[in-house]
Formats: C-alpha cells, structure tokens, sequence
C-alpha cells in the first residue's frame, strides 16, 4: 500500500524539469555561445549529467515506494536541476536585451561572454558538481535496490454486495436500458456504453450492479468482466475474454462470466490471430455484454485491434467501459459518455454509517454530516472514513476527525490517495507539473482556461509543438486535464473551472517542497520549505510588511495575490522585487498600488505581470526592460490613462491585456515592433507615424478580438490597406470604430481597405459616416461569419445584402439615422439567411417601411425585436418565419396593425409596449383568436401589453 510520505515523493516533478533543461541546454549551446567553445562544452557536459539524471529519477519514481534517503537524493536534484533553470534563463535574457541593441549577433555574443566569462564558467561548473554527486549517490541506490518494484494494482471482480452501494438506483437504471436496447451505435452490431467520473467515485460499483441484475442475466448470452488497469496488453485481454466465453459455453465456470487478467491457463500458447478466429466463431449471432474495468488506454489503434472479433456477435452486443478518461471513452465510442456524478453529504453519511456499523439515528448525526461534507461526493471517501470511525467513539475524536484534513491522517490518506494518485501517475510528465501547479490556488477557486494556460507558459511548463502557438498546446494539455475529470466546469454560464477539493488535496500532496499558499499569513504546509518555488497569498488584511515574509524564499518563480480585498495594500516594497529576483510570474490584481517601485526591472526572469484591477496610474519605465516579458494585463485599471512609451523594447510580449483604452488616449510609438502580439483588445489609431494604423501590419499573429478605434485618423485608402487586416487568420472578432465624422468618401475608401480575413466569427461598425457599405461586409465567402453589429451609421441609405452569409446568426441593426425603408436587398435572392436566430431594429427614427421577406426566409429566427422606430407603419410577412418564438415591439407609435397573414404557428412570446394602437388592437384579436382555440396562437403562452 503507498503511503503518503511515498505520494509527496513519487511526483515526476523532477522528471518533468529535466527533459524541459536538457532541450533548452541543448539549444542553446547550439545556438547562443557557439563563439565561446570552452563555455559551450560546460554547458554539454552539464546537459549529459542531467540525461543521466533523468533516466536514474524516473526509475526511482516508477517503484513507487522509497527510504528517507532516496526522498532527499532526489530533493536535492530538484534544488539544482531548478537553479541551473535560473541560471540558463538568466544568461539567456542577458543576451536578449543586448541583442536588442544595433551590435551584430555574433558581436553581442563576444562582449557578453568577455564580461561575464569567469562568473558563468563558476556557476556552470559548481551547478554541475553539485548534481554529479547527487547523480552518483542515487545511482548507488538504485545498483543496491535494483529489485524493489511497485505493488501491484488489486483487479477488480464482477461479485458486488449490492446493499453497500448507495443512492445508484436512477443510474443502474438508465445504463441497464442502453445494455439492453437491440440498438447498435452507428447501426453496428456492437456498442460501447462508456462509463467516466473520477478515481473513487462508484464507477465499478455500478458496472457491477448492472452486470449481476436478473434481467440482464436473463437476456445476456454471455457475460464477460475484464478488470484491465494500466497493464493494457491486447493478447491478454483477448485471451481473457476467450477464455470466459469458452468456460461459460462448456458450462464449467461457477463464477459464470468473472475472469482475470492473470488467469491464462488454457489457450496460453494461442497466437493472438488463433484466438482472434477461435472467439469470432464462438461469438458469431449471440449477444454478449463485456465489462472493460478501469479503462486507462488512450490509443485507438490497441482498441482497433482488440474489438476486431466483436462485428460478428448479435444486434444488441454491449460493451460497458469505466475509465477516468474521456479521450479513453472517445477512442472506443462515438456515443457521449455517461458520467456519474458525486454523491450528496446525506449519502456520503449514510455510507459512513453502513460501513462504522453506527445505528440510522446516530447520536452525533450533527456532526457526522459535516465529517461527511469532507467526502465531497466520493463513495470511496465515505467508506474509508465509515471504517476508522468503526474504531473511534466518544465526542472528541468526532471532533477530531472534524477539525482535520484527511491527508493529514494517516488512516484516511493512505487508503483514499493513493486511488486518486493512479489519475496523476498516468499522466505524462509536463502535465503533472501542470497540475501540481495549481496546488497554489485556494479550495474552490475559480479560473478560466487561457489564464491558466499563460501561467503555465509563464513557468516553461509548455512544450513547444513545431509551429503550433505555445497557447494552442497549453490548451489541448488543460484540454487532457479535463478529460481526465483534474479540472470541472464550474459554472455552466461562464468558461469558468475548478478542482475537486480532494484533487485539490492531492495537487498540495504532491507539490509539497516546491509549493505553498498562505491563507490569512498561515501557510498550509508547515515549515514552509526554503526552496519553494511557487506561492500564493490570500489575506483579507494585506499590509506591505505581509509581503516582507515572503523574502525568506528568494528563489521562489510565482507569486499570486489572489485576494479580491486587498485595496489596502497600497504601495510594494522596494526590497520585495530584490529579493526575489527570480520571479516569473508576478500577480498583484485586487491591490489599491498605484505604481510600482523601480525596482521591478530587477525581475529579468519576469514572463508574466497581472496588474488589473489596481490603482496604477503609471507604469515604470524601466518595466521596458524586462525582455522576456510575454504577459502584461492591466483590466480595469481606470486611473491608467497612458502606456509606457518605450514598450515597444518587449519584443516577447504575446499578450497586452487593457480594457480602458477609451481613457487612454494613443498606443504608445512603434508598437508595430511588437510583432509576437496574440492578444491586443485595442488599438487606437494616431495621425503619425509610429502612430498609424499601419502599425498593425506585421502583427500576423493577433487571436481573439480587436477593436481599432479612431478609425478618423486614417487618411486614405493605402493606409488602411497597410493594416492588412486580411492576414490576420486568426481574429475572431473585429470592431471598426469611428468617433468623428469626416470625409463620407474618405471613410467609404478606408472601409472597403479594412477588410478582415474570411475566418472571422464577429464584426461590429460603429461611427461609420459612409453612405454605402463595402461588397465584402456581404461577400458569401466570410462563411463563419456568426455576427453583425452596425450601429451609429448615420448616414447610410442602404443595407447590404447579408442574407448571403450562411452561418450568419446574430444581426443589430441600430441608430442608423437616414434609413427610411428596408427592403429585399437585405435578404438578397430567396431562401436567404440560413442560420440567422436573431434579429434586431433598435433606434432608428426614420425607419418606415420593411418588407421583403419570402417564405423560406430565415428558417431558424427565433427571436425578432423592434425597438425605437417611431416612423415604422409596415411590417413584413411574419407568418413566414416559421421558427419564430418571441416577437418584441416596443416604442412604434406609428404601427396599427400587424400584417393581415397573422403570425407563425410556433410564436410562444409576442411582448408589446409603448405602442399604443398596436397594443389595443392586438390584445382584442389575440383573446379572440385564443378563444376560437386559432391554431395559430395554441403555441402562444406570453401575450405581454406594457403600458
């Protein structure tokens, strides 16, 4: 059995940092200090050490089971593996930022080494004696324990005492109906039912439920459990299989359908082909169910493989797989996966009970539900809690176990995290430093993804993937945390996540010695380890002497002022960025500062600064100097009214996040040499150059949304073409901003020369005093071109033609002050509008007519508004629209009548107000065609009148 002390120990953190550093050592030498051969051939000899490294730690982290003097080998090779980071990353930014003067490369190269050559040489040499000894002293270790291996994983059975499982009745249910039903998944024969939740939740519990129920027994020809674990071997599988199907079909097995992995005895000399044949003829026409436990394999060629003698069995053959893992659920179906969902606190408790042997009414029920809150939904939890309480009486050790975390208790830890430490065991080394990461955020914080995923880039936790941006990797590895139940939605509503609280738990396990958190200046791991690397601090009370503590751990990389209170720490000290010098990550959101001491241009190591939500009015200039910056956010930072001007020196900077550009009155100059840019939510345009809009050209790489603001400054048409807006593949959301009225032909010319790439999602055109739109804001070819914003055009007389864009769902059309008549040019030729739901006029004073609208017209509106349209007498053929829902007209004096047609059968909603004579006429007709039972109006559920 692990324990935890082997938990804190077996975390592949050290793994995971020494194939990063032996890449960066490799090119680097490569490629900086190939001038400099004696440096050069230290750096070699110390990358060689680390591959050594490597190969020793992953072997001694694989048995999973460890003497003290193993735990601080390996601890001390983290230390230095760690240091010699710094220590790269150090002499690195130093050749950036004299690289960014007007010496040559090579140049560069030579002045650096020459005035820094005896200082590196002794760092390099004494990080690389330090490990070497390390290295040898492990490497006896392993020579002397070279036969200690891990315990074996128990596998698991298809016997089941139904009366221990809890409050999984609705769930048998629904999987013994998909096991059951003689419907085959993409019309095959054979379906996979996937089973997925986390480690210890019931997943094989409820597999055994529905395995053992008399109906499925009854209409199964053959049942079949394989518990398969991490030792996924094909043959294996296959032969088990056989096995089970050829005992139940000779009759000879008592446990009629249960089989092991281990249990080979007949058919063992069989070729994987031989059996392949064999069990095909035996399944050939009969319907079998197999049961696929613990399912960890995650490559769809082993399942194509094995699923091979299946095709032939019956209409109606199941397969039920549990696995963690959602990409494992994906490979071997196409149909969604059922999760099972955690437990509820009275369930949890009653498990507790069951299994402490307590009576139904327990004395200290008040209690034991809070214990029971501690399971957070997880079966296994309760079960290990009921069976130390069996052993505990009296009000204080209740109370005890209360007051505790359970991995602070032997009793509880030993048993419940080593199950959930098999998920973090099967995960690939760059993602459980990933993981272990997030140790740092409190329980039940919140984050979104591309937060996280910045952060992880922040620390070198990314790898990079050929051309692929470092953040589209970072996604797809918080993309595998998800799927492997680490990370939960938290809030449907919002791209919002958070971790289970006993994930959570495990993420503090294991990064024990490299991280902590200080809630309230108590850290959750006490003595805080002089080494650490990563921290977060949340206090309600923050002084700047609170920040004082933190100078004890001078190595550490991340530092997160995670309180959202902390408006009166209003000033950082200047010795904070001194001492620690080798930050990465820097967070100081929620703080009343209103600017920063010099000092911060000590942090060269710095990728990643969080300033939003503060005070700051002005940034440093010396933050120009931090090379290696690749984030900078500045959200709500409402007395920040200008950008340093010389930001245009951060080179790496991928992310500039500010959303008050409408306070800030010019980009800072030459921000086109910023030209690694991802995200840049503003740009406002400038009269000169350094200024311009032409600043944009190079920036190819811009994602997300953009709004370019001051669009006036643009004097024609070739300097909007300079933009080249159509390069810009990877924008989703583009915003054309005009705050002052100019030239009509001026502003025509510069809309038609900012037209976007035709991979946009968004376009929004305000200001715009063009009297005709552009062909391309219509073209068919923006084909995932989702939504349309045009608003404060005063001056056009016509629409475009949008009905053309076929993925076109969302259209405003607002305060366009000189269009009188809408009319089949909107819509184009017929059938137009295919995917558009919803539709809105809002502001318009002189609207008046608005026709042109067909019969296969906008087949999936669902919602039509019109709003403000005080000239407005006609509407179209609203019957027409055969998917409308809700209908909303408010403040349209002028329309008496809807259209004599009548509306849709499938309106449900129709809200008036402020309309005086629609509204009279319209309630008079609405009652009677509801009392006459009109099928026209039996849909309509909300008839609104608002005065």
């Amino acid at each position: 059995m692990a324990t935890i002390a082997s938990l804190v120990l077996s975390t592949g953190i050290t793994s995971a940092v020494l194939q990063v550093l032996v890449e960066r050592i490799a090119n680097f030498t490569q490629a900086k200090i190939t001038q400099y051969a004696e440096l050069q051939v230290e750096f070699l000899k110390l990358g060689e050490t680390m591959t050594k490294a490597k190969a020793l730690v992953d072997d001694v982290e694989n048995k999973k089971c460890f003497p003290e003097a193993c735990r601080i080998l390996l601890e001390g090779i983290k230390t230095v593996v760690l240091d010699a980071d710094d220590l790269l990353d150090e002499v690195d930014m130093d050749l950036e930022r004299r690289n960014s003067t007007d010496f040559g490369e090579n140049q560069v190269s030579q002045m650096f080494i020459s005035s820094r050559k005896f200082s590196i040489h002794t760092d390099v040499s004494k990080i690389h004696k330090e490990l070497s000894d390390l290295v040898d002293k492990l490497e006896g270790y392993c020579m002397i324990n070279s036969s200690q291996m891990a315990a074996p994983i128990i596998p698991s059975s298809s016997l089941v005492d139904e009366s221990s499982i809890i409050s999984r009745g609705p769930d048998k249910k629904k999987i013994i109906e998909m096991v059951l039903s003689d419907q085959g998944e993409g019309g095959g024969n054979v379906s996979v039912i996937p089973i997925v939740g986390m480690g210890g939740i019931g997943k094989t519990a409820l597999a055994q439920l529905v395995y053992n129920d008399p109906d499925v027994v009854k209409k199964i020809y053959f049942k079949i459990w394989v518990s398969v674990s991490f030792s996924y071997d094909v043959v294996k599988i296959t032969k088990s299989i056989f096995n089970s199907v050829a005992e139940q079909e000779s009759g000879l097995s008592e446990n009629k359908g249960s089989f092991e992995l281990s249990d080979l005895r007949k058919y063992f000399e069989l070729s994987l082909n031989e059996i392949h044949i064999q069990l095909q003829k035996k399944l050939r026409g009969k319907k079998f169910l197999l049961v696929l436990d613990d399912m960890w394999n995650e490559n769809p060629r082993d399942w194509d493989q094995l699923k091979l003698p299946f095709q032939v069995a019956a209409q109606g053959s199941k397969i039920v797989m549990t696995t963690r893992s959602e990409i494992a659920s994906s490979i071997l179906s196409g149909a969604p996966a059922y999760h099972l969902n955690t437990l509820s606190h009275k369930d949890c408790w009653t498990i507790i009970k069951q299994t402490a042997g307590l009576g139904d009414a327990h004395e200290n029920e008040l209690i034991g539900l809070k214990i029971a809150k501690k399971c957070k939904g997880l079966p296994l939890a309760a079960k290990v809690i009921g069976s130390v309480l069996r052993y505990k009486s009296g009000d204080r050790k209740w109370e005890a176990l209360l007051k505790c975390e359970l991995w602070e208790s032997p009793e509880h830890g030993n048993l419940i995290y080593p199950a959930l430490k098999l998920s973090y065991d099967n995960l690939s080394s760059y993602l459980r430093r990933c993981f272990t990461y997030c140790s740092i955020f409190p329980r039940d914080h919140e984050f979104e993804k591309d937060d996280l995923v910045q952060l992880w880039a922040a620390e070198g936790f990314i790898q990079a993937q050929g051309k692929q941006a470092i953040e589209d990797t970072g996604r797809e590895y918080f993309g595998g945390l998800c799927s492997r139940s680490f990370f939960q939605v938290s809030d449907d509503n919002q791209p919002t996540y958070k971790m289970h609280d006993l994930f959570h738990d495990l993420a503090r396990l294991v990064s024990t010695n490299v991280s902590f958190s200080m809630e309230d200046n108590v850290s959750n791991i006490l003595p805080i380890p002089k080494h650490a690397r990563y921290s977060s601090l949340l206090c309600q009370d923050i002084k700047p002497s609170t920040l004082e503590v933190f100078h004890r751990y001078e190595k550490l990389r991340t530092f997160l002022l995670l309180s959202e209170h902390a408006s009166n720490l209003n000033q950082v000290p200047y010795d904070f960025f001194i001492k620690l010098g080798r930050l990465r990550v820097l967070n100081l959101s929620h703080s009343g500062i209103s600017d920063l001491p010099d000092s911060v241009k000590n942090l060269i190591h710095l990728r990643y600064l969080n300033l939003s939500h503060t005070s700051i009015k002005r940034l440093p200039k010396s933050i120009a100097n931090i090379y290696g910056l690749e984030t900078l956010k500045l959200k709500n930072c409402c007395e920040l009214l200008q950008l340093p001007d010389n930001l245009k020196n951060l080179i790496k900077l991928r992310h500039l996040v500010f959303d008050g550009y409408r306070l800030i009155s010019s980009m800072p100059i030459d921000v086109g040499k910023l030209t690694s840019l991802e995200t840049l939510p503003a740009f406002i345009v400038g009269k000169h150059k350094g200024y311009q809009i032409g600043e944009l050209k190079n920036m190819r790489f811009l994602r997300g949304s953009i709004c370019i603001a001051n669009l006036e400054n643009v004097a024609n048409s070739v300097e909007g073409e300079a933009a080249m807006l159509h390069e810009k593949q990877y924008l989703e959301k583009l915003e054309l901003e005009w705050n002052e009225m100019g030239s009509q032909t001026v502003q025509q010319e510069v809309l038609t020369s900012l037209r976007p790439h035709v991979g946009l999602r968004e376009l929004r055109v305000t200001g715009y005093c063009g009297l005709i739109f552009p062909n391309w804001i219509a073209d068919s070819s923006f084909s995932k071109l989702e939504r349309i914003d045009l608003d404060k055009c005063h001056f056009c007389t016509f629409l475009p033609s949008l009905g053309q864009l076929l993925a076109l769902k969302y259209l405003l059309i607002q305060d366009m002050h000189a269009l009188e008549n809408v009319d089949h040019l909107l819509c184009g030729s017929a059938g137009t509008f295919p995917s558009l739901e919803t539709l809105t006029f809002r502001d318009m004073p002189n609207l008046k007519t608005w026709s042109g609208i067909n019969e296969n017209d906008m087949p999936h509106l669902r919602v039509l508004s019109i709003d403000s349209c005080p000239e407005l007498v006609t509407l179209p053929l609203i019957h027409c629209l055969r998917s409308l829902e809700m209908l909303e007209i408010n403040r349209c004096p002028e329309l008496l009548s809807l259209p004599r047609e009548g509306l849709p059968h499938s309106l449900t909603c129709l809200i008036i107000s402020e309309s005086d004579i629609l509204k009279e006429r319209c309630e008079v007709q609405v009652s009677s065609l509801i009392n006459r039972k009109s099928s026209v109006h039996r849909a309509l559920t909300t008839v609104a009148a608002i005065p």
